[in-house]
């Protein structure tokens, strides 16, 4: 694999733009897929933000569009060449900023769908367009968006896109891209659903890389080779947390931060310097760590060789398993941002790190409180929170992080667990799938009128039991004491709930997404209805229909 940008075969302008922006090598990711893409290959690249992704596709893409460039009597041609689908409309905005960097020196006009770009009309003019998927249906339908044009089609973030709910729109702008288009699906996590989309869109493409990063790794049950301390920051409170991390170093202490580019390098030193710290850049580290006095700061894009005991930080995530555990060897903590999570964990797999996120310290609370923090602490260690960032996005922009959290902290901390024949059921997010069947499961056994509710989800769409119940209760504010059996089928669901609160479910869940499935909820017409016809209300007198001929009539 080439180890310079030279190497990738791509132009001086391009080269050019990369080197100015600070960055001297290609990742592997980047190494991978710019000759395949530059070249008109479709692909399925499995990587996630912070890998070098938008450099993979956009370096290429622009390499392709400058070297085909309109013919004398196309000038007056318009429309978009290169259409790349991203899951939000802050992912637009800031992907086409970021590419048109790279490609300053080339006369291509780079633009996202929405009001703030010059390029025609929302941007629909511009060569490499950025979009969401509804967005981009949105502009289709009022003919301001033509894709005849179209010779490169990017998904970029197939994953988030998928838990977002927004399959359909993609579907739909999938149906408009020619069929000799190169198509390109980048995807943080390998889910079922973007592998449906990829067999349908993708054959005979190549993966990049052919397996994920770390994948060889999964089934192996290995101690980890190092423990690492990562922390999870807004994009503007890297500097914040970095100058306390360092603050609170030993005086005297080898201090060590690493960047991903030059450019960066420069901007960290000023932001130190003006909270007083000494920083030198690796360039200026030529009289040796014995003149790295108090607070003395080394800032490297590289790795150096300090001593076992010195306090290494890095400012991103490194771009590659190999220079993870190169830095990170005898510990210290990375910081990284919601939408890093995902490349930070598959690095930290494929190089054997134990990643802990730290905590900010210790107070004095009572068990429960203390139970609860464990299992919000488990969640963000595990749980793949990169699509309900996203949902809560529009939140950010009104209220601080905090606040966000800790409304979402109060409304589940109200539904505490249900008294059921004198013992505590367990909370919705405590029932694993795996321990109820997925044909049909009993929560409760109270003693009041049921009805029976359809539900257009089923195992089809990875819908288990505990999803309906997180759904309803969640949703519609009810105990699970309320609902009675579940019939998990292939297409749809069965849902019993005491009548009273019937109408309440309905209204609630009808509409939300579950597993990416917008979620259709009414009185199953088939068997006992809410005023207790064709068979009665409770738990007498049902009749549950089974077979291949058990299918909803709507």
């Amino acid at each position: 694999m080439a180890k310079t940008f030279e190497g990738l075969g791509l132009r001086p302008e391009l080269v050019t733009a990369v080197s100015e922006l600070g960055y001297r090598e290609p990742t592997t990711i980047q190494g991978a897929a710019i000759p395949v893409l530059r070249r008109g290959g479709s692909a399925l690249v499995h990587a996630a933000p912070g890998a070098g992704t938008l450099a993979a596709y956009g370096l290429a893409i622009l390499d392709r569009l400058a070297g085909e460039r309109r013919g004398v009597g196309d000038e007056d041609e318009e429309g978009s060449r290169a259409l790349v689908l991203v899951p939000t409309a802050d992912d637009a905005t800031r992907s086409a900023l970021s590419l048109a960097r790279l490609g300053r020196g080339l006369d291509l006009r780079i633009a996202a769908l929405d009001g703030g770009w010059v390029a025609g009309e929302g941007g629909t003019d511009a060569e490499v367009l950025f979009s969401t998927p509804a967005l981009a249906v949105e502009a289709i339908e009022r003919s301001r968006l033509n894709l005849d044009e179209i010779g490169i089609f990017v998904v970029d973030g197939a994953s988030a896109i998928f838990a977002l709910g927004a399959g359909t729109a993609l579907d739909t702008v999938a149906s408009f891209i020619p069929r000799d288009t190169q198509r390109i699906i980048l995807t943080a996590e390998m889910s079922p659903q973007v592998d449906d989309y990829a067999e349908r869109y993708l054959r005979r493409a190549l993966r990049i890389p052919p397996s994920p990063i770390g994948e060889d790794r999964a089934d192996q049950a290995v101690e980890p080779a190092f423990r690492l301390d990562y922390q999870v920051v807004s994009e503007w409170e890297r500097s914040e947390a970095l100058a306390r991390l360092l603050a609170r170093g030993e005086p005297g202490r080898e201090r060590v931060v690493y960047v991903r580019s030059e450019r960066t390098v420069q901007d960290v030193i000023a932001d130190l310097e003006l909270r007083g710290f000494s920083v030198r850049s690796s360039v200026e580290d030529e009289a040796g760590p014995e003149e790295s006095a108090d607070r003395g700061v080394i800032v490297v894009t590289q790795v150096v060789d300090p001593p076992a005991d010195a306090l290494v930080i890095s400012f991103e995530p490194p771009f590659d398993p190999e220079s993870l555990r190169a830095r990170h060897e005898h510990g210290g903590t990375v910081l990284a941002t919601s939408r890093e999570l995902a490349h930070l964990r598959s690095i930290g797999r494929a190089a054997g790190a134990e990643l802990r996120l730290t905590t900010t310290g210790l107070d004095e609370v009572s068990p429960e409180v203390t139970e609860y923090r464990a299992r919000l602490r488990k969640a963000l260690e595990e749980e793949d929170i990169a699509a309900q960032l996203l949902i809560l996005d529009p939140l950010f922009r009104e209220f601080s992080a905090a606040e966000v959290a800790a409304a979402a902290s109060a409304l589940l901390r109200r539904r505490q667990p249900a008294e059921v024949g004198g013992r505590s059921t367990p909370a919705v997010s405590e029932i694993s799938p795996a321990a109820v069947r997925p044909s049909a499961v009993r929560v409760a056994t109270p003693s009041a009128p049921f009805v029976r509710l359809f539900v257009g989800v089923g195992s089809r769409d990875g819908i288990v039991p505990s999803d309906l119940v997180g759904a309803i209760t969640g949703e519609a504010q009810v105990s699970g004491t309320k609902i009675g059996k579940i019939e998990i089928r292939d297409t749809f669901s069965i849902v019993e709930v005491e009548s009273e609160i019937a109408p309440r479910v309905i209204q609630a869940v009808n509409g939300i997404t579950l597993k990416g499935r917008s979620v259709r909820v009414d009185f199953d017409r088939r068997g006992p209805s809410a005023g207790g016809r064709r068979g009665g209300t409770g738990r007498g007198g049902r009749r549950i229909a089974r077979g291949p001929r058990d299918t909803p009539t709507r």
